[in-house]
C-alpha cells in the first residue's frame, strides 16, 4: 500500500496565520474524502499529516478519532489509518435507519410547525427547483429537512439524524452525479407533497411521505453504487 498523496488535501488561504485545531484538520480530511481526492484504502500517516498541516501529532490524532467515529476511516494493525471503502450494505442500513428516525421526527414536529416554518420550507423547495448546482442543492436539501424536524424538539433523535446524514454525505457526493441519480424534479415534487401534508397537519401522512422520500434516494444510490462497483471490478479484471 502506497502512502497517500497529501497534495489533494487543501489548505485554506491564510492557513499559516491561523491556529490549526483538530476540528480544522478533520474538516480538511473529511472534505478530501467526500470529494474522492483521498480514495478508498488511502493510507493516512500521522507523521505525514502533521508535517502537511504544520502541527504536532496531537490534533492529528484527535482528528483521526473524529473521522473514525464518523465511519470515514478504519484503523488497522499497528494503528495504521486508512480511508474506509464505500459499502453498498452500509448505504441500505444508513438510509433505512434514517427513514425510521426522520419519520418519527416529522410526525412529532407536524403539530408544532408554525406558519413561518411552513413558509420557509416552501421557499427552500422553490430554491431547489431553480437553477442551482448539485452542491448548492444538497445544502438546501439539508436545510429543508432540518427545518421541518426541528420543532419536534426530539434532541437525541435530531442529533442521530445529523450524524447519519454526515455519514451518508460521502455516498451522496460521490454517487449522485450519474444519469438519473441527481433527481431535483422528482425530489422537488416529493418535498412539495411533504410540505402540503405538514400544512394539513397530517402527521401520519407526512411520516409516510418522508420514509418513501428517503427510500427513493437509497434506491437510486444503490443503483448507481452497484454500477460503479461492477465497473471497478471489470477494470480490475482487465488490468
Amino acid at each position: 500500500m502506497k502512502p497517500s498523496d497529501l497534495s489533494a488535501v487543501k489548505l485554506e488561504r491564510g492557513f499559516s496565520e491561523r491556529r490549526i485545531t483538530a476540528d480544522y484538520v478533520a474538516d480538511a480530511l473529511r472534505d478530501a474524502i467526500h470529494r474522492g481526492e483521498l480514495a478508498d484504502g488511502a493510507e493516512l500517516n500521522q507523521a505525514a499529516l502533521a508535517t502537511h498541516f504544520g502541527v504536532s501529532r496531537v490534533p492529528v490524532r484527535e482528528a483521526m478519532r473524529q473521522l473514525q467515529a464518523e465511519g470515514l476511516i478504519d484503523t488497522r494493525a499497528h494503528r495504521l489509518a486508512v480511508v474506509r471503502a464505500l459499502d453498498l450494505e452500509r448505504v441500505v442500513e444508513l438510509y433505512d435507519v434514517r427513514a425510521l428516525l426522520e419519520g418519527f421526527a416529522i410526525e412529532r414536529a407536524v403539530p408544532r410547525l408554525s406558519a413561518a416554518d411552513l413558509r420557509a420550507a416552501k421557499v427552500l423547495d422553490e430554491q431547489m427547483l431553480g437553477d442551482v448546482d448539485h452542491a448548492r442543492w444538497l445544502e438546501l436539501n439539508a436545510r429543508f429537512h432540518r427545518l421541518l424536524y426541528a420543532p419536534s424538539e426530539a434532541e437525541t433523535t435530531l442529533e442521530l439524524i445529523d450524524q447519519l446524514r454526515a455519514r451518508g454525505e460521502r455516498y451522496v457526493r460521490l454517487w449522485s452525479h450519474g444519469p438519473g441519480i441527481h433527481r431535483p424534479l422528482e425530489a422537488g415534487e416529493e418535498h412539495t407533497a411533504i410540505v402540503a401534508l405538514c400544512e394539513a397537519r397530517d402527521a401520519a401522512g407526512a411520516r409516510a411521505a418522508i420514509e418513501r422520500h428517503i427510500h427513493h434516494t437509497r434506491d437510486r444510490l444503490m443503483e448507481h453504487g452497484s454500477r460503479a462497483a461492477a465497473a471497478a471490478a471489470a477494470a480490475d479484471g482487465a488490468a
